[in-house]
């Protein structure tokens, strides 16, 4: 489809960093489309011609007709804005909020965005203040009976009154003023209200930082501060648009991260491991490199200390992965088992000088290689038959850690071993093995390691049975199925169980036709049906609902996931509520075994 020259192909974007950048009216109008979702501004650059081009994307987004007529795009990595909380940028200064933190860091590349869940979090609370900054306005004005000129007052002080009367407002209220009022003028109740009203709005929008004076218009343009895209001198809107990205990074660090941490004291979100923690963390819209800050800040909580073992070992866990990636690159597939199991053996293992043999076919391979010249040049990816990875000591991993830790994450470790790190945070290691086995798709024998002896080392090649790529998707969502258990999650929150009832019945009917019998959506489903009928008194039906959900969230989940763990002591209440007294014990002890394993 693709298999044009890419020099010619290029229709829409740049292929030269924004040197030469071209556009093409029916990307436009599609990706227009696309950019409303994502709240993705149009907007301008420069090129080397000195022309000015529009684009609905970044720069390096490239979109080539195929064979087939149809329009692709490539390169969507700098699809949202970027994160500048991680990017030194000379003559900008951040909030103070973010000094203080120690930003900006570092990162390790510059393409650190932020994610779609923080932009629509973002422009969420920026409506919200637009709506209540606009009531507050309307409300004085509507007092204000006799209609005389609205006299200016500073905006420094409109703001400040705007401010706390707002905090009292509710969003609900807000809304319905602001509602009622712009119904008084459409009915042509008087000009001058109408006059007044447009000059509340563009005082509301310039209080929350709208692209518009006339209307709440919040967008961000990808391209604001890449490297090498020259913007329009033109551009008014241009000092508008940097801010918002600055203001959405503050809105991170200021609201989303201590909102994490206030879920995470009401209970409303409870990690149990590495994998729970980073969707709570996502759902915020906050970005794993995070991480450290995150961690600093659960630790002067004495009663998160669970979340922060969690984040501490996530941290090192990550930094492993980390140095692992770049251990097994230009790996001879002969040694793959043997220094997985020395990777493992360094990383967990109490034995202080691990072992390893190198497979003989190696040896005889370098011999060969020896005496044939070899002058071409080599990819760096392909395998070599170095055996440097043998040289690896737990006392140079752990170092490496300490410092990855460091530079990705700022988080300062201070154990420098496994054993002084797990009597740090008081975890077993087997837990450890798990998080780090998941995070690299490595798999490996069913059986019981001993972890602690110092003369054994505890991983031989034997151990290693296979690896299997690990690869980032989003799943897509039934939105039909979805409305409709949330509605029905509501109803049950007004105390109406019945019609509750009807609309997740109704959310699993369509989800079984969405994505078959087995999805981890429909075992949440079945979880919520089971404990309706629990509240309503049919035991016996809530029971058969739950067994169904713990068998589908074992096949969908995996017997050790938290979801399966939950979905265990569940099905035990409804067991002890038919009188299986002992079924129900099996199962409690049964999940906290599990829970034991994970946490």
């Amino acid at each position: 489809i693709l298999e044009r020259e890419q020099e010619q192909s290029v229709v829409y974007g740049s292929i030269d960093f924004g040197k030469t950048v071209v556009t093409h009216a029916k990307y436009l109008d599609l990706l227009q489309k696309a950019g409303n979702q994502l709240k993705i501004l149009p907007h301008k650059v420069v090129n080397d011609k000195q022309e000015d081009v529009e684009l609905c994307s970044s720069v390096e987004c490239k979109g080539i007709i195929g064979n087939d007529g149809r329009h692709y795009i490539l390169d969507l990595l700098r699809t949202f804005p970027p994160d500048v909380n991680f990017l030194k940028i000379e003559g900008m200064e951040l909030s103070k909020e973010a000094q203080a933190l120690g930003f900006p860091i570092e990162h390790k590349h510059k393409l650190s965005c932020l994610r779609q869940e923080l932009i629509d979090a973002f422009v969420e609370s920026r409506y919200m203040m637009f709506i209540k900054y606009a009531a507050v306005q309307l409300q004085q004005l509507g007092l204000k009976k006799q209609m005389e000129p609205v006299k200016q007052i500073e905006v420094k002080k409109e703001k400040e009154e705007g401010a706390e009367k707002e905090s009292e407002m509710e969003e609900d209220e807000a809304k319905r003023i602001v509602e009622s009022m712009t119904d008084s003028i459409t009915s042509g109740e008087k000009k001058e209200v109408e006059d007044s009203t447009k000059q509340i709005v563009k005082k509301a929008a310039l209080a929350v930082g709208s692209l518009k004076e006339t209307e709440f218009d919040i967008r961000f343009n990808p391209d604001v501060f890449s490297p090498g895209v020259i913007h329009p001198k033109d551009n008014l809107n241009f000092k508008k648009e940097c801010q918002l990205v600055q203001d959405a990074a503050d809105f991170l660090i200021t609201v989303q991260i201590p909102a994490f941490i206030r879920d995470c004291l009401d209970h409303s979100t409870a990690p149990m491991d590495g994998a729970t923690l980073a969707d709570a963390i996502h759902n915020r819209g906050i970005n794993m490199r995070y991480l450290g800050k995150i961690t600093e800040m659960l630790g002067k909580v004495p009663q998160l200390e669970y979340v922060y073992v969690i984040a501490v070992s996530e941290v090192v866990m990550r930094s492993a992965k980390h140095l692992f990636t770049l251990f097994l690159q230009g790996m001879d597939m002969l040694s793959l088992s043997c220094s997985i199991s020395h990777f493992l053996n360094c990383l967990l293992s109490s034995c202080p000088t691990p072992s390893c043999t190198v497979p003989d076919q190696i040896h005889k391979k370098r011999s060969r290689n020896r005496s044939k010249k070899t002058t071409s040049k080599t990819s760096p990816l392909t395998p070599t038959d170095s055996v440097e990875w043998a040289n690896l000591s737990p006392k140079s991993l752990w170092a490496q850690i300490k410092t990855e830790a460091k530079s990705y994450f700022d988080w300062n470790l201070t154990a420098d071993s496994i054993d002084a790190f797990v009597e740090l945070i008081n975890l077993n290691k087997i837990t450890l093995l798990r998080s780090f086995c998941q995070k690299t798709g490595v798999q490996i024998m069913l059986r019981e390691y001993q972890f602690d002896n110092k003369t054994v080392q505890s991983f031989s090649e034997e151990d290693i049975v296979n690896m299997y790529p690990i690869v980032k998707h989003i799943n897509p969502r039934a939105t039909d199925a979805y409305n409709f258990y949330t509605t029905g999650q509501s109803k049950i929150q007004q105390g109406f169980l019945k019609d509750g009832y009807e609309l997740i019945s109704e959310a699993l009917n369509l989800l079984n036709n969405v994505y078959g019998a087995m999805h981890p959506e429909i075992a949440q489903c079945l979880r919520m049906l089971a404990r309706l009928n629990y509240i309503m008194g049919d035991h016996m039906e809530a029971m058969s609902c739950q067994q169904k959900a713990v068998l589908m969230s074992e096949r969908v989940n995996g017997i050790d996931h938290p979801y399966t763990i939950t979905e265990y002591t569940h099905l035990a209440l409804y067991c002890f509520a038919n009188t299986q007294v002992s079924t129900a014990l099996k199962l409690l002890y049964r999940a906290r075994y599990l829970a034991l394993l994970v946490t």
